[in-house]
């Protein structure tokens, strides 16, 4: 879960924010814009759409605070603007196809050019592939193939932590409508997973992580992950890890990690690709 202020603090800053203290809305904002980046980073999957909209976020939350009611933590309210922004900017892009990252992968290991950029990437100095990372990555493209809503809905529950009631507010739904989308985006991307990844099942087409670890070389990867083991005690299923999944995905540091270049690229590459298919 997001750390927040304590609520005396929090109000106190809140009032004096309203009253026109700049420095006031810097406490309360500073905190939670690398969250808030990587929320949106993770919504959009697009460097420059999310640095875009972080702006936007900024700038709709400051012309809003005279209407900010506090019938809810100031976090939770700030995340409900970006949540808008980012379902405002999703609607008008098309769904991700659930291979979009293979197409990816086969075009780019079919140029010359694109293999010499990457490689480029993957060797400069401060680079390392962190593979629990590019699970966070993967786990952004999958849910970039549900509907708007119900990417929303996994995102914020999900990997933020925050409630059902908090979050079902946030996208202005009842409680009951919340539950129904959250159980279908885990539905879809549980199903999604089951065919696609070999770290939980070996019969899946995409081998990425591993490919990228090797690619990458001595010096520049990480710690290998053989595959997603659920807790102990726990009965394999594909639900058990789903949720296994989610545990990396909640605890990876994405995108700020030493990998964040070649994501940034690969998501430049799979946005154009995605909005350009038939």
């Amino acid at each position: 879960m997001l750390n927040q202020l304590p609520i005396e603090q929090e109000t106190e800053l809140v009032n004096r924010a309203r009253g026109g203290d700049h420095a006031a809305l810097g406490e309360l904002v500073e905190p939670l814009r690398r969250p808030l980046f990587s929320y949106i980073y993770r919504m959009v999957t697009h460097p420059q759409d999310s640095e875009d909209l972080l702006q936007d976020v900024l700038v709709r939350a400051m012309r809003s605070l005279p209407s900010y009611k506090a019938d809810s933590r100031f976090k939770t309210w700030l995340f409900g603007i970006a949540t808008h922004v980012c379902l405002d900017h999703l609607r008008n892009k098309k769904r991700w196809r659930v291979e979009a990252q293979l197409h990816g992968q086969h075009e780019t290991e079919a140029s010359e050019s694109e293999v010499e950029k990457l490689t480029g990437v993957t060797h400069s100095p401060d680079f390392v592939f962190e593979m629990r990372e590019h699970i966070a990555f993967c786990f952004s493209c999958i849910g970039r193939t549900l509907e708007p809503e119900e990417q929303a809905a996994i995102m914020l529950c999900e990997v933020l932590g925050f409630s059902n009631q908090e979050a079902a507010a946030m996208l202005e739904v009842s409680e009951p409508v919340f539950r129904h989308r959250l159980s279908a985006a885990r539905s879809r991307m549980t199903s999604s997973y089951e065919g696609l990844c070999q770290l939980i099942n070996k019969t899946g087409v995409c081998w990425q992580c591993k490919g990228l670890h090797e690619f990458a070389g001595p010096g520049h990867n990480g710690e290998v992950l053989v595959q997603i083991d659920v807790a102990p005690g726990v009965a394999v299923t594909p639900d058990s890890l789903f949720g296994a999944r989610l545990k990396i995905v909640r605890e990876a540091n994405f995108p700020e990690s030493k990998t964040r270049t070649m994501h940034d690229m690969f998501l430049e590459g799979l946005t154009r690709r995605e909005e350009a298919a038939d």
